[in-house]
């Protein structure tokens, strides 16, 4: 009998995952539905869907999650700290630039120095803005777990959106989805 309550929970949540399958509608995530609102930031330039439960990560605690003095300029959190959306908005003279050999150049300083990260599929993903977004995908290892990461890269005439998601590796199939669908909604206005 345990065998069938196992089937139809496991029907339940897929029912549930394609019911709310959109970050508009919200998504489900570790069994509880995530909604998402729109997020404007770097002086309204920028927007991006986050979990409306995400916070404005306090200093202290991004001097202690991230010791590198570059720190990313923007750092949303979950309210346990465990899922983490940065952002970074870089003015540059405008012009043609290739996001996918600047990210595979970064690909390779990881990999120099740290040569235990494992790393998986390289992408490239069309945002809402209709421009092309390159990123990498990781994982990392801490001092107590390991992480999942990504990295990307966009560019939007004299700028280029650099940022980060990361979560728990072992949540990473709960939140991969949600990332790649908000990594999707960045837009700057320009």
């Amino acid at each position: 009998m345990e065998y069938f309550d196992e089937e139809l929970i496991s029907a339940m949540h897929i029912k549930r995952r394609e019911e709310y399958g959109s970050i508009e509608e919200g998504l489900y995530i570790q069994n509880s539905l995530t909604l998402f609102h729109k997020v404007l930031l770097f002086e309204d330039k920028l927007s991006v869907m986050l979990p409306n439960e995400f916070v404005v990560m306090l200093p202290e605690l991004i001097r202690t999650k991230y010791i590198s003095e570059k720190k990313p300029d923007i750092i949303y959190t979950s309210l346990d700290g465990s899922v983490n959306f940065s952002l970074n908005l870089l003015v540059t003279s405008p012009g043609k630039r290739d996001m996918s050999y600047a990210m595979s150049m970064l690909k390779t300083m990881i990999k120099n120095m740290n040569p235990a990260y494992i790393f998986f599929e390289d992408k490239t993903i069309e945002g809402v803005s209709g421009n092309s977004i390159s990123l990498i995908q990781f994982k990392s290892y801490g001092v107590d777990e390991a992480a999942y990461n990504i990295l990307y890269l966009l560019s939007i005439d004299k700028y280029i959106i650099q940022g980060a998601f990361n979560c728990k590796y072992n949540d990473m199939d709960e939140w991969k989805r949600a990332a790649f669908e908000m990594i999707k909604t960045i837009n700057l206005y320009v």
